[in-house]
């Protein structure tokens, strides 16, 4: 039987080549950050007030749910970043059934997440709902962008780590790999967003408006 002949890689290794590939394929940041603004504001353009906040908050609770679900996948996968009958296609298949998931729960979500719950990610636009309608927009408007642009990155990085698996045995995967891949994406997202120039400590939350 022939021998394992594919490369070795670790993690730092897989992290440079997700950032490598974002660089190479994402336009500027500043470009990327506009073309959210922008389609938000055309979606705002066509709707009504009441009707554009309630659309944010569906779309934000599902994004945000999204991320935390992908995000657990993520962690799945890597705790068997080598086994091979994973293939690409079945982790694609995996995130589209994640995807139809969220989505299907989402309705029920809104008031769960937005109303009167304490969960730490949304505690400030709880705080602002039905008190300042504006800087509740603005907090929805900044989240949504945050959560969008993440959301983004990181099956991005489910891509790169497929691309890279058909090559390479992935090494040292321990307990500290999905941290410090959750913590690259987040700042990639603050970095594209304009939240962070490059050299920036970021902190493990997402900013503050």
């Amino acid at each position: 039987m022939a021998g394992n002949t594919k490369k070795k890689a670790d993690v730092e290794a897989l992290i440079a080549t997700f950032s490598t590939h974002v660089s190479e394929n994402y336009p500027a940041p500043e470009v990327f950050s506009e073309n959210l603004t922008s389609m938000l504001a055309a979606k705002k353009e066509r709707m009504e007030s009441g009707e554009y906040v309630a659309s944010l908050e569906r779309n934000l609770v599902f994004l945000k749910d999204l991320v935390t679900e992908g995000e657990a996948l993520l962690e799945y996968l890597l705790e068997r970043i080598n086994n091979q009958e994973l293939t690409a296609d079945k982790i694609n298949t995996a995130l589209g059934a994640l995807e139809e998931k969220v989505r299907s729960g989402t309705a029920g979500r809104v008031e769960k997440v937005l109303g009167e719950s304490d969960e730490d990610d949304f505690r400030e636009l709880t705080e602002l709902r039905g008190k300042d309608q504006e800087a509740y927009t603005e907090k929805l408007e900044f989240n949504y962008i945050y959560f969008m642009a993440f959301r983004m990155l990181l099956f991005e990085f489910f891509g790169v780590m497929a691309a890279i698996r058909e090559e390479y045995d992935i090494t040292r995967v321990d307990e500290a790999a999905f941290g410090l891949i959750q913590s690259n994406i987040e700042m990639t997202t603050n970095y594209y967003l304009g939240n962070i120039s490059v050299g920036e400590v970021v902190d493990d939350e997402p900013p503050s408006a």
